[in-house]
This record gives C-alpha cells, sequence and structure tokens, in this order.
C-alpha cells in the first residue's frame, strides 16, 4: 500500500492535478464500464512555428508513404502490421521515420483521415488538423528525444506547408505516453470520453476545443470497411 502511495504521489507531481485525476478517472471507468476517456493534443499553426528539430549528429529524417513501409513493418511486427499498412495506404498516410546511419529507429504516422484508434473505432480530425499516431521509437534508441524529434518534423514538413496543426491523443491510463509528453502538458487542450454500446453504436462526449477542431469519432466492424475496399476519408 505505501509503494502504491509513492507511484501515486510521483505521477501526481509528474502529470500535475488535472492530467492524475483523468489518469484515476479512466482507471475507474475501465474497470466499471467499457468507456475510455482520452486526453487531445491540438497545436495550431502559431504552435507548431515555435518548434524546432534537433536530431542527434548521424541521425536523418525522411518521409515516406506506406507503400515504402514493408521493410518497417517486418523489423517491428508488433507495432506495424499489415492491417495497419493497408489502412495507411488507401489513406494516403504519411511515415516520419528518423533513422541511425541507413536503420529506421523511430517513426511517427500522420493522417487527414479516419484512422483505427482501438477495438472497431476510428479517429479523426477536421481539415485544420492532420493527426498524428503510432508514433514508436526503438528500444536501443530510447532516451534521445527521437518521438519528440519525430513529431516536431512532421509539423514542419507535413503540416504547417498545408497550413494544418497537428492533433493527437493519449488515453489517460496510459501512464507512459502521459509522462512522456507531461513536460508539454500546457498543449493538451481537451477530453473525450468515448463510450461504445450496442450494436455499432457510440457515444461520446467531447470538449468544446475539440469540437471546434472537427473530431469525429466513428464505430464500424472492420471487416465492413476492408471487404468494401473504403478508405477511412473523413468529410
Amino acid at each position: 500500500m505505501m509503494k502504491q502511495a509513492k507511484t501515486l504521489a510521483a505521477l501526481l507531481y509528474r502529470l500535475g492535478p488535472l492530467m492524475m485525476l483523468e489518469f484515476v478517472a479512466d482507471k475507474l471507468l475501465q474497470r466499471l464500464t467499457s468507456a475510455r476517456l482520452l486526453v487531445v493534443s491540438l497545436r495550431g499553426p502559431d504552435v507548431l512555428e515555435g518548434l524546432h528539430a534537433e536530431l542527434p549528429p548521424g541521425f536523418t529524417a525522411e518521409v515516406r508513404k506506406a507503400a515504402e513501409m514493408q521493410q518497417l513493418a517486418r523489423d517491428f511486427p508488433d507495432v506495424l502490421g499489415a492491417d495497419s499498412l493497408m489502412s495507411a495506404e488507401r489513406n494516403g498516410d504519411e511515415c516520419v521515420v528518423i533513422l541511425d546511419g541507413h536503420r529506421v529507429v523511430s517513426f511517427q504516422w500522420v493522417s487527414s483521415g479516419l484512422t483505427w484508434a482501438f477495438d472497431d473505432i476510428w479517429i479523426g480530425f477536421g481539415p485544420r488538423y492532420l493527426y498524428g499516431y503510432n508514433s514508436y521509437t526503438a528500444p536501443s534508441h530510447r532516451g534521445r528525444r527521437l518521438n519528440h524529434n519525430g513529431v516536431v518534423i512532421a509539423a514542419r514538413t507535413l503540416a504547417l506547408p498545408r497550413g494544418k496543426g497537428l492533433a493527437g491523443y493519449v488515453q489517460a491510463s496510459n501512464v507512459a505516453s502521459l509522462l512522456a509528453h507531461s513536460r508539454a502538458a500546457r498543449l493538451y487542450t481537451g477530453i473525450v470520453l468515448v463510450w461504445p454500446y450496442g450494436e455499432g453504436r457510440l457515444r461520446y462526449f467531447a470538449s468544446r476545443p475539440c469540437r471546434a477542431a472537427g473530431l469525429r469519432l466513428v464505430r464500424k466492424p472492420a471487416e465492413a470497411l476492408r471487404d468494401r475496399g473504403q478508405g477511412f476519408r473523413s468529410g
């Protein structure tokens, strides 16, 4: 009990009272219901303009299409499966990869459409934002801020040239991601409560900034979308 109390105290110190409250609320929701609580970041062009990437010496970055990621899927099968690549290719998603020499060690996907989030739910944002998702850094290269740099490079090479901001979310009970983003907590501007129910139905509450950004959530059987060959494109 004492160890748990110390852990909660450390989280409270690092995340701040609001994020800690959201973390506890999401844990309770998961235990009692099927609802999920998402913490959403919305970084407009004015915020993105102030970000600058600083890659370690010898590291480079480039933007790749989904069709160019087959080898990466073989290198990281646990985080980049065939279904996710098919979805990304249909959507026209792009991926910022960071290389140590010739080896990809970190990547960040960016989408302008609806993208699979979890279970049978897809998430997307309106025409003013690109959606950043599926960030990953190889265990051997963590602690070098490569994930942060991938987001910054995505912002400067993909979002800003198109006059768009960059949106993303973290599930409120995902401690690792919350801690990784705790330095940028001021950029988190909204929360979403997602509640799947019944056969293919979905309810959700979104705070005002999320609604204004054009947040869209859709619940459909994955097989239906795959069989029809539809992209997860938002209107």
